[in-house]
């Protein structure tokens, strides 16, 4: 049955600055009005969302402390596929309906996984700093050995989570002739766990942020890794314990991290990551995995389908 839409529905954007200007909007096919801020402060969200029927959000927290002015809300549309920004126990108490994004960003994802793992593994950062400062040109041979090189052939790669984009990693691991193995948090078992972080080359995360995997990965579990892998996080900053993460990358315990998430974002500056940044063995990009152009475009077309879909009485994508 197609939803009542003889009133005008109110949509408001809350962070349309997660966006770049030239990704084009589709059109919304009923009654509207649209309201954009490119960023909205916490205090803010009350008075911005007080008349909202559709309310999208990034990363703009919407809690029962903000939600409770929100009297006409029906659907909260996420451009993202994480939920932990929802005080999803609010909505489903007082029917409004929550819709997130799937299986729009595995390709950039996973490419920037392996990006990752080539730049660590070549050593390129390091190699680019060691042409920089001109041993290059003090050799008598031709090419610079300096630095230690790693083929991903042959390795074993460890991937948690098995959604979308952690088998689109997987699928591209195995076609580098890598062994490939997978962990589900869902069954989270100790030794399991320990069992499988011992055994691999590579790790990389794919799991979502929760009181289940929050700080998942600290100083117990880098120690119990060998010295030579590679941790690649791509999925939320909780994940990985920060500061844990940097002793044992200064102490040589793991090998070397490719990061693209932290626990606050933007991070401060006066972060753990920093003092690591001019590392060879440690990438850290901000946030931008998923980024891609193409991407970015899919992203805003799935979500405005998502708000389409809702109001043709065929929801897509709830959670």
């Amino acid at each position: 049955m197609l939803l009542k839409l003889n009133m005008k529905k109110k949509i408001v954007f809350l962070d349309r600055s997660t966006f770049p200007k030239n990704c084009l909007l589709p059109k919304i096919e009923f009654n509207h009005s649209w309201k954009t801020y490119n960023f909205t402060k916490n205090s803010d969200v009350s008075k911005r969302i007080r008349n909202a029927n559709i309310i999208i959000t990034n990363k703009i927290e919407l809690n029962k402390s903000n939600l409770v002015h929100a009297k006409k809300l029906e659907l909260i549309a996420i451009t993202a596929t994480g939920t932990n920004i929802i005080d999803l126990d609010y909505c489903k108490k007082n029917n409004i309906s929550v819709c997130n994004l799937i299986d729009y960003a595995s390709i950039s994802v996973s490419e920037h996984v392996l990006t990752l793992m080539l730049t660590l593994s070549k050593n390129i950062k390091g190699l680019e700093n060691d042409i920089n400062n001109k041993l290059w040109q003090k050799r008598k041979v031709f090419a610079l050995l300096s630095r230690e090189i790693n083929d991903l052939y042959g390795k074993t790669m460890g991937i948690i989570g098995k959604g979308s984009i952690g088998l689109k990693v997987g699928r591209l691991t195995k076609a580098f002739g890598m062994n490939t193995k997978f962990f589900s948090v869902r069954n989270y078992k100790k030794n399991d766990f320990k069992k499988f972080i011992s055994s691999l080359d590579y790790l990389s995360i794919h799991c979502p942020l929760n009181s289940s995997t929050q700080d998942l990965i600290t100083m117990k579990e880098l120690r119990i890794m060998k010295k030579n892998l590679i941790l690649i996080n791509t999925a939320r900053g909780g994940i990985v314990n920060e500061i844990d993460l940097t002793k044992a990358l200064k102490r040589k315990i793991i090998a070397g991290a490719g990061i693209d998430v932290t626990s606050k974002e933007p991070p401060h500056s006066s972060h753990a990551y920093y003092s690591i940044l001019n590392k060879s063995n440690f990438i850290w990009t901000p946030h931008t995995a998923w980024a891609s152009r193409e991407t970015l475009q899919k992203a805003i077309n799935q979500l405005i389908e998502n708000i389409n879909s809702f109001y043709k009485g065929k929801k897509r994508n709830i959670v």
